[in-house]
């Protein structure tokens, strides 16, 4: 992959390259890498340190896989986790617009445009970006414009026919959440599992567990447990469930037969001691989190008490909220006032795996399913969903739209330019050089839509310049139409953060003044020997492991 090796090389050249050179090499480097991945066609592949080969399109899963040396290149790949955890989409466009920013900046400073003017009109650029959104911007919040942004977010992972099933199932689990309660993420639970179709992945009214993943059921005695309980009330214990005894003894000796039938008496006592208490309070369900001795879970079986054992933390806290118990350390805490309840709790079978269902109307917990082919569809599915979900959940219900297939781009471009000749210095130079950054996206999507990119950008403008503010690439169709209405559509938000990030870290990459040359931890000076001994540049040599590190204002 030519961006990944002039990433590497970049770290090679502190010895023969001045600091704007060097940081504005890096940030384009790794943007030229990930824009093919941008638009329905995008795809690239990499190989892992593992060695293990990737295939996918996502930038984010690509940026999280790379071993980057070089420090500017590494503040670049930030803005696409910074990016990715915020809303869950545009690493991809954040990046590519940071390199877009740099090099445009690469020429702006050859032509003797000093770094602090370029950083200036850079962020007056950035300020007027933002206004100039809400000019292009609408607001919407009905399921089938939310089912359009989840759909754009996963348009070119997956086919047309998977991507409107997973843009539905988002959008369904994202209004549980909201109408039901709290309308956080922790109220949705993700499980996958390999086996079936894509278009097979379900969502399920209440909390679902992998009891193959997570926890254990009661297989040797499944026969006496019901599958199906109403009504149940559900006790948890965040604790193990065995008779006690001193830390230091793990066994003791009988020296009669009466002693071992004294140790037999007292731990059935103890046994039927803890049956009792649970039947005492009517509980139908158990939940642990550690284990449940072998004879405790059989003779609970047998009092048709369905136990799950080792069940985690995180799962745990999901059963408090959706029933409603109180979690107790020891069995001999529980009371009423803990037990919780649920409309009911089901066992089922889906593919290979095992799942407990625990329903309750008055919860706002739903569980989405995932299937695939193999584990990894499964895993990329799981991503998607999770990155679609992040992403309605930061725009909330009624959503600040533009349109998407580089149409905002193009318009803020324009604008911008136009907003450029009313400024009387040299940063209307940076100004328009942001116009041309912003427009390495449509050109990028043009490419990856085996559209000639000169001829699209051109045509777009036009048709912008004649008022078509929602103009855009459609990738399916390979042509240039009013995108909105074929639903190609991304939240205000979403284009605001990926301006204002890609800008902060162009701008704090051009404010650098020089490259301080590390020594590499076998006392030799990066990959280059100077003859005076002396660090190219007059940068100063320090042994920080072999790293250039560089320095700003």
């Amino acid at each position: 992959m030519d961006g990944l090796d002039r990433i590497a090389n970049v770290t090679r050249e502190v010895g023969r390259s001045d600091a704007d050179e060097l940081t504005v090499d890096a940030g384009v480097a790794l943007s030229e890498m990930l824009r093919t991945t941008l638009g329905p066609n995008g795809r690239d592949k990499m190989l892992v340190g593992d060695g293990t080969v990737v295939l996918t399109n996502d930038g984010g899963s690509i940026v999280d896989r790379m071993d980057i040396e070089s420090p500017a290149a590494n503040l670049i790949s930030d803005v696409a986790r910074a990016q990715n955890g915020e809303l869950g989409d545009g690493s991809t466009a954040a990046i590519a617009l940071a390199g877009g920013l740099l090099d445009e900046a690469g020429d702006l400073l050859d032509d003797g445009i000093h770094p602090t003017t370029v950083v200036g009109g850079y962020r007056e650029a950035a300020r007027r970006a933002g206004a100039a959104l809400d000019d292009v911007a609408w607001t919407a919040g009905d399921d089938e414009t939310l089912r359009s942004v989840a759909a754009t977010t996963i348009t070119g992972r997956w086919d047309d026919a998977r991507t409107a099933s997973l843009a539905d199932l988002t959008v369904r689990a994202f209004r549980a959440s909201r109408d039901r309660g709290r309308g956080r993420l922790d109220d949705v639970t993700i499980h996958g599992f390999a086996g079936g179709a894509t278009t097979d992945s379900e969502l399920l009214d209440g909390l679902v567990i992998d009891t193959d993943a997570s926890s254990t059921s009661l297989s040797e005695v499944a026969a006496s447990v019901p599958r199906h309980v109403e009504d149940a009330r559900v006790a948890v214990v965040d604790d193990e469930l065995t008779i006690q005894s001193p830390d230091s003894v793990s066994r003791y000796t009988v020296e009669e037969v009466e002693d071992l039938e004294r140790a037999r008496t007292f731990e059935d006592e103890e046994y039927r001691r803890f049956v009792e208490m649970l039947t005492a309070l009517d509980v139908d369900v158990l939940f642990c989190q550690k284990a449940v001795d072998d004879r405790l879970r059989a003779r609970l079986a047998h009092e048709g008490v369905l136990v799950f054992e080792r069940t985690r933390q995180d799962e745990i806290h999901k059963l408090e909220r959706t029933t409603g118990a109180t979690p107790v350390m020891r069995l001999d805490a529980l009371d009423a006032a803990a037990v919780g309840r649920a409309d009911e709790v089901e066992r089922i079978d889906l593919g290979d795996g095992s799942f407990v269902i625990v329903r309750e109307a008055s919860s706002s917990q739903v569980s989405v399913v995932l299937r695939g082919g193999t584990d990894h569809v499964v895993d990329e599915t799981e991503r998607i969903v999770v990155d679609a979900l992040t992403l309605l959940d930061a725009v909330g219900d009624r959503p600040t739209l533009v349109a998407g297939g580089g149409a905002a781009e193009v318009a803020l471009a324009g604008d911008l330019r136009a907003h450029g000749r009313g400024i009387d210095d040299r940063e209307a130079l940076a100004v328009d050089a942001f116009a041309d950054a912003l427009e390495t996206i449509p050109v990028a999507l043009a490419r990856n839509a085996g559209l000639d990119p000169i001829d699209t950008l051109l045509d777009l403008r036009a048709r912008h310049a004649e008022g078509e503010s929602r103009a855009g690439i459609d990738g399916d169709g390979g042509v240039i139409a009013d995108v909105a209405d074929r639903g190609v559509v991304e939240p205000a938000l979403l284009k605001r953060r990926v301006v204002a990030n890609a800008t902060d870290a162009a701008t704090l990459l051009l404010r650098i003044d020089g490259i301080i040359e590390t020594e590499s931890s076998d006392g030799g000076v990066g990959e280059h020997d100077h003859d005076d001994g002396a660090p190219a540049g007059g940068g100063v040599r320090a042994d920080t492991g072999g790293y250039p590190w560089a320095i700003g204002h």
